[in-house]
């Protein structure tokens, strides 16, 4: 009985293996999740000048709750629309980080697989929440711009945090 108390015991002390393997042809994109991701629904997103909606938002999340959060947001355009790169990525991850009530504590140009990308990190002033994010467009007639972030708490082993930094590298457009 002692035996199997210990194995039990060993077990609980093994971590999980992290990774979920995800790849979706509707949204173009490949990226090994900490956990098993869930597909929101489609909502609505950009409006234009009438208010109509010319862009649906989804978001693709693995999470523990009060732990770790790898999301992919994806928002594609409906209607032919041209983007301005730079200003654009800019604004949407000072949008992102002021909606958590954190500060971007760097945030730089780049290409992700060729196209226009904005790498960036982030945190609360009290380090409850911390983590890391690309936003990338994708320029085409009716253009997509995919949001891929990861948030963490002090909550998370060093094993979560791992899994959320291969999350963040293993994406890929499809």
């Amino acid at each position: 009985m002692r035996t199997i108390a210990a194995v039990l015991a060993f077990l609980v002390l093994i971590p999980a293996a992290y990774g979920e393997s995800f790849v979706s042809n509707k949204y173009g994109f490949s990226a090994e999740f900490p956990s098993q991701p869930s597909v929101g629904i489609p909502q609505g997103s950009e409006t234009d000048a009438s208010g109509k909606f010319v862009s649906q938002s989804v978001n693709i999340m693995a999470e523990s709750q009060g732990v770790y959060t790898a999301m992919v947001t994806v928002d594609s355009y409906t209607v032919p629309v041209k983007i301005d790169a730079s200003p654009t990525l800019t604004a949407m991850v000072r949008s992102f980080v002021a909606q958590l009530d954190a500060v971007a504590t760097s945030s730089k140009p780049g290409k992700l697989e060729g196209r226009p990308a904005r790498f960036f990190t982030y945190a609360t002033a009290d380090r409850s929440i911390a983590g890391s994010g690309i936003v990338v467009l994708v320029p085409s007639k009716k253009p997509r711009i995919y949001m891929i972030v990861t948030m963490h708490t002090p909550l998370a082993s060093d094993g979560q945090i791992a899994a959320l930094d291969k999350f963040l590298k293993s994406f890929q457009f499809e």
